[in-house]
């Protein structure tokens, strides 16, 4: 006659779900495939994985609104993203566009340099300018802004003043 096995009850369930993720974690899988495949090194902890571990269905933890949502969150809480494919092309592609970005990044802190070194010469050039305004104007001291070449008019005669202007 045939038997009927009996249901088990969610808790079991759930708990043969752990148990077997726990294995997995551990390197040590019962299943045969799974054993080979940590033996080589390329076993990935996922929800198919851990179905096959516990010998479940995957449907019981593969979904949002599974039935064990427990167990679902442990095992992507294990699960490592998925690598991002790229060819070469796309990597070349990539890199040359972020080559491009700091060129250009390059050549505008070059302009700028270069505009606020000019601009330094010309404050410095202004500066030596004032500098020597205010030399002369030290050197000239307190004479009289209206005398000419050396002749103070409040001591020289009238005579000498029409024969200065009127040579110059």
């Amino acid at each position: 006659m045939h038997r009927r096995r009996e249901r088990p009850t969610s808790g079991q369930v759930e708990r043969e779900f752990m148990e077997a993720l726990q294995r997995l974690v551990d390197g040590q899988p019962a299943d045969p495939d799974l054993a080979k495949k940590a033996r080589s090194g390329t076993l990935k902890i996922n929800v198919s994985t851990v179905a096959k571990e516990a010998g479940r269905s995957r449907t019981l933890v593969s979904h949002d609104g599974c039935a064990y949502p427990r167990v679902r969150a442990a095992v992507l809480s294990y699960a490592k993203p998925p690598a991002k494919v790229t060819s070469k092309v796309e990597i070349n592609r990539r890199l040359r566009k972020e080559n491009a970005e700091l060129r250009r990044s390059i050549k505008l802190a070059r302009e700028t340099t270069v505009a606020v070194i000019r601009r330094m010469e010309r404050v410095k050039h202004e500066a030596d300018r004032e500098v020597l305004a205010a030399q002369r104007r030290a050197q000239r001291g307190n004479r009289d802004p209206n005398e000419i070449a050396g002749v103070r008019p409040k001591t020289a005669s009238p005579a000498t003043l029409s024969l200065v202007r009127a040579s110059g």
